[in-house]
């Protein structure tokens, strides 16, 4: 799991890599959750409409969380990732719908429930991005994965649009029901 911080120089792509820091990893159920009940929740981090909040010792504003394979890293230029794309939605989220989005799309990360067991395994990892500007909140929610293959994007989206609206509130499933849309990574 990684953390992206702001403040670095926009359009410099070393910068970017030095503000991307890993938080932890994990081989096992158990340390997944020992470490993922202890970072901070997007919506504790990222811009809130009134101001972007800045967390721990060194007082970083966090812009990006990601969680990807070992041995992949959270960019594009990373061999598991360039032959491939991502599965992205912009939108404007309450923080509860935020928070809830992600870590329904993290358990179908490390649990491969957003696979197609009959396609293999596609899926590298997930992004939770902070596009927020002015006093307009807006999130980016990113599924990378390492095929450009039409059946495989199309079963893995139709898996992760169930997956991200598990245990939301009907009443909450009009306004935020997920429109993703596809990126090539190679373009």
């Amino acid at each position: 799991m990684w953390k992206h911080t702001g403040g670095h120089k926009k359009g410099d792509p070393n910068a970017w890599k030095d503000s991307m820091k890993a938080l932890c990893t994990f081989s096992t159920i158990e340390d997944f959750w020992r470490y993922f009940n202890h970072i901070p929740k997007p919506s504790e981090v990222f811009f809130d409409g009134d101001c972007q909040k800045r967390v721990g010792e060194k007082n970083e504003k966090i812009e990006e969380y990601s969680l990807f394979k070992k041995g992949i890293e959270p960019e594009w230029g990373d061999p598991r990732n360039c032959d491939g794309g991502e599965w992205f939605w912009r939108t404007n989220l309450d923080s509860d719908v935020l928070d809830l989005f992600w870590q329904n799309m993290v358990l179908g990360v490390v649990g491969e429930t957003l696979e197609n067991p009959a396609l293999g395994s596609h899926v590298n990892g997930a992004r939770v991005v902070d596009k927020s500007r002015g006093n307009y909140n807006i999130y980016k929610i990113e599924l990378w994965i390492d095929s450009k293959d039409i059946t495989v994007r199309d079963s893995i989206r139709t898996k992760l649009s169930e997956a991200l609206t598990h245990g939301l509130p009907s009443h909450k499933m009009v306004r935020n029901n997920p429109k993703f849309e596809w990126k090539d990574h190679s373009s």
